[in-house]
Formats: C-alpha cells, sequence, structure tokens
C-alpha cells in the first residue's frame, strides 16, 4: 500500500495542473461558490502567495491519499477486508488521482470532497457496526465541512439517521441517541448559518450561495412549451419566459428542435449540453432582467431569487416531462439501465438480509448502496448527473466484490 500510495505521489507531481471555467470562482471567492474551497485556496494563497499552484497539489495529493488509507485501515481494523483485498481496493480508490479526472491536479472542489466523503463513510460503516457513537460525533464536523464545500452530500443526513434508528430498534435504547438525532437534524442550519456568514464577511451580503436556482431551473426550460408562460405571474417573468423559449427553440436546443444524432436521445442531448443551456440563453436572459443599479453580487442573489420563483409553477406544469429527463439522467449517472438495476438489486438484498440476519456484511453492502443511490438521485435533480458529480461512490460495486470475496474466503478457510 506504502508502495501505491507513493507511485500516485509521484503521478500527480509529474501531471499538469488543471484549470477549468468553475477554477476563477473558487480562486477570487465568487458570489456563487459555496465556502468550502475558496477559503482552502485562500489558506494556501496566503502561506506561498502567487507560487500556490504547486503546494496546493501536493496538499490535495497527500491528503487524497490520507483519505484512502484511513478508509482502507478502518475496513481493515474491522476485519472487513483481508490484506489481499485491502490492496486491491487501494488501487480502486487511488484511479480517481492518477487517470480519468486526475482530482488532485484540479483546482476544483473534489479534489479535497472526495477525501472528506471517503473519511466520513468509513466513520459510517465503523458506527453501523461497532455501535460506538464517537464515531458519529466525530463525523459531524467532517459533514459539515464537506457540506460548505459541496452541498450534493446533504443526502448523508438521512443516511446517518437511517443507522442510527436502525441501531437504537436493535438496542432498545432511543434516549441514548437523542443528542445524535438532534445534531445531525440542526446541521443544514448549522451550515447554512455557516455559508451566510462567509457570504457577509467576503461579500457583505448575510445569504446562501446564490445558484442552486440555475440548477433547478435549467431542465424545465428544457422541456417547457411555449403556452407554459400562462403559469407566470408578472410581467417580467413572462418576458424571460418567452424570450429564453424562443431562444432555445431557435438555436435548437430546445427538446421540441433538436438536431440528433443516430444514437442520441434528449436527454443524452441534454446531459452533453447542459452548460450550454445553462450559460446560454437561460442565463444571459435572466441577467438582463436584473436591476443595473445593483451591485454585481446583488444582481447574483436577485437573479437567484428570481430564477426559484419562476421554476416552481413551471416544474409543476411540466412534471411529467420534467420527469423523463430526470429518470433519464439518473439512468445516465448509474452508468446504464443495468448498472442502475444492479445497485437497486444488492440495496434490496442487503436491507432484506439484514432483516433476517443482523450481519456486517449486509450492514456494509446496504449502507454503501444507498450512499451510492441517494448521490445520483440527488445530482440528477437539476445538474447533468457526469462523472464529476457521481465519481464519489465509482468503488461501491468493487467494495462489494471484495467483501463477498473476503467473506467466502473465510468460509472456506474455517471449513
Amino acid at each position: 500500500m506504502g508502495i501505491l500510495f507513493l507511485i500516485t505521489f509521484v503521478v500527480v507531481l509529474r501531471n499538469p495542473i488543471g484549470f477549468f471555467p468553475d477554477s476563477q470562482g473558487y480562486y477570487e471567492m465568487h458570489i456563487i461558490r459555496t465556502p468550502g474551497y475558496p477559503l482552502f485556496l485562500s489558506a494556501i494563497i496566503a502561506v506561498f502567495g502567487d507560487n500556490y499552484q504547486l503546494p496546493t497539489v501536493i496538499f490535495q495529493a497527500l491528503f487524497g491519499c490520507f483519505g484512502v488509507y484511513y478508509f482502507i485501515n478502518k475496513l481493515r481494523s474491522l476485519y472487513v477486508l483481508n490484506t489481499f483485498f485491502s490492496v486491491c481496493f487501494t488501487v480502486v480508490l487511488l484511479l480517481p488521482f492518477v487517470s480519468g479526472l486526475k482530482i488532485a491536479n484540479n483546482i476544483l472542489t473534489e479534489a479535497i470532497s472526495y477525501s472528506i466523503y471517503l473519511i466520513i463513510i468509513a466513520k459510517f460503516i465503523a458506527f453501523f457496526i461497532t455501535k460506538n457513537k464517537k464515531e458519529l460525533y466525530c463525523s459531524l464536523p467532517l459533514l459539515a465541512l464537506l457540506l460548505i464545500t459541496r452541498y450534493q452530500f446533504v443526502y448523508l443526513i438521512p443516511l446517518a439517521l437511517l443507522m442510527i434508528f436502525w441501531v437504537s430498534f436493535k438496542k432498545k435504547q432511543f434516549k441514548q441517541y437523542g443528542i445524535l438525532v438532534l445534531l445531525f437534524l440542526s446541521l443544514p442550519l448549522m451550515t447554512s448559518l455557516a455559508d451566510k456568514t462567509y457570504h457577509k464577511i467576503v461579500h457583505g451580503h448575510f445569504t446562501s450561495t446564490p445558484w442552486t436556482g440555475m440548477s433547478i431551473i435549467t431542465p424545465v426550460l428544457f422541456v417547457a412549451d411555449a403556452e407554459d408562460e400562462a403559469v407566470l405571474e408578472t410581467t417580467q417573468e413572462k418576458e424571460f419566459f418567452k424570450k429564453t423559449h424562443y431562444n432555445l427553440v431557435e438555436a435548437n436546443m430546445h427538446i421540441s428542435n433538436l438536431n440528433l444524432n443516430p444514437n442520441e436521445t434528449p436527454t443524452l442531448y441534454y446531459i452533453s449540453n447542459y452548460a450550454n443551456l445553462q450559460m446560454g440563453p437561460i442565463f444571459k436572459n435572466a441577467d438582463e432582467m436584473m436591476d443595473d443599479s445593483l451591485s454585481r453580487i446583488e444582481q447574483f442573489i436577485a437573479l437567484d431569487g428570481f430564477i426559484k420563483k419562476v421554476s416552481k409553477p413551471l416544474i409543476a406544469d411540466n412534471f411529467t416531462k420534467w420527469r423523463r429527463i430526470y429518470t433519464g439522467n439518473m439512468v445516465f449517472g448509474f452508468g446504464g439501465m443495468k448498472l442502475a438495476l444492479l445497485y437497486i438489486f444488492i440495496a434490496i438484498c442487503s436491507f432484506v438480509a439484514l432483516l433476517k440476519q443482523n450481519h456486517n456484511t449486509y450492514k456494509i453492502l446496504l449502507l454503501i448502496s444507498l450512499a451510492l443511490i441517494a448521490n445520483i438521485m440527488l445530482v440528477s435533480i437539476g445538474m447533468h448527473a457526469v462523472i464529476r458529480f457521481t465519481f464519489y461512490n465509482d468503488w461501491v460495486l468493487f467494495l462489494t466484490i471484495f467483501i463477498l470475496l473476503n467473506s467466502l474466503n473465510k468460509k472456506l478457510y474455517e471449513s
């Protein structure tokens, strides 16, 4: 394992640093970026100045290796994996650093959120197996940090509550877990307060990060009909909708007027052109509706509120068509219908088996399969379920196989 970490570190240092359209927003602490990663970058810049790039990559690589090590070590201490399968699983967890996304080399949130996520999942597994409340208490500040870095992981809160319910039900000790339940339930409020406080200090406005509305409205404008103008209230809302719908149709970017490739579906078009849809007619037209007397930060805040208000009646009026895009987006995030059915099958079988026998293997398989399913379901609501948002759980199928093989190996050895 040490050799694998060393090879990973060398490969990361040899790869170039990746800058993306989002990178500048984190570097400049833009209003539409959540505070976690911008604060991390600002801390490194405060120490290294303009030479921050290489130290950032080095830290991200070291922290990434630590996250993988912690996860593996926790599984080994719980006797989930033997030495051979631990090495195999280490290879799987390190792949995002050396191939594909090359996350440690990127100035993006996944460079640190992947490692935090692995540590939290390790603590969740440890609690589910050992019933040691300390594991969940320690996971709370990490989860808070993860949520202010990428809010897509909010699904970990209901997942933790399900584990607490199961453990307390089995032990018949509900009162002992009351504080934990309250802490997890209050976590969204606390992270929202931290988010707003950050924006107040940095941007002068006590507001949540204003970009959620753009993610929500993009798929519904992709499918909405021209007649849906009638469900909107104000003249400004109607004008925005009419202009945006016209622009999307004119540019062949609306579901009613697409130039699709032979094997391309409307959902695949939406996924491939999500950024063009969102930052094209949708953002430009909404931005034009904003009051010129406002500062640029105030315009972003007002734009987000405006978009959210427009989204609600449009989703309600186009729910069936929106749901088709959502379902297709979700299946794409799983990697296809076969894999989607496989993960659902693993979750259901694990749950049924756990009801019959309180075995650690079933607990782990249920937990990790639910984590994967919940992540994709949440991401697919608005954003395109591309690998950047779904890779966090790409190891689930491998761990499932390794755990089952490890259990089989134990049985054969014991017999």
